[in-house]
């Protein structure tokens, strides 16, 4: 099973398909996360038969979680 990102950007209301093709999910969501640097309306990931797989709110969560994770990388210990 292949999975893609599609968005709808801010200042449009076409859906964006975006060429690449991804085998696993997490790199679909990897590049999903980077995306949303372009602040899209809507961003989603569908495997190749149409389907949704993850949706929006769930990427907007797990970049949340992504971005805690990396900033609490970054705190010195108390050694």
């Amino acid at each position: 099973m292949v999975y893609v990102v599609k968005w709808i950007p801010k200042d449009q209301d076409v859906t964006i398909d975006h060429s690449a093709r991804y085998e696993h999910p997490s790199q679909a969501l990897e590049f999903a996360c980077n995306a949303l640097q372009l602040n899209p309306k809507r961003i989603w990931i569908e495997d190749d038969k149409g389907v949704m797989h993850t949706d929006h709110e769930a990427i907007l969560e797990h970049d949340r979680k992504r971005r805690e994770n990396a900033s609490g990388d970054s705190i010195p210990s108390n050694d």
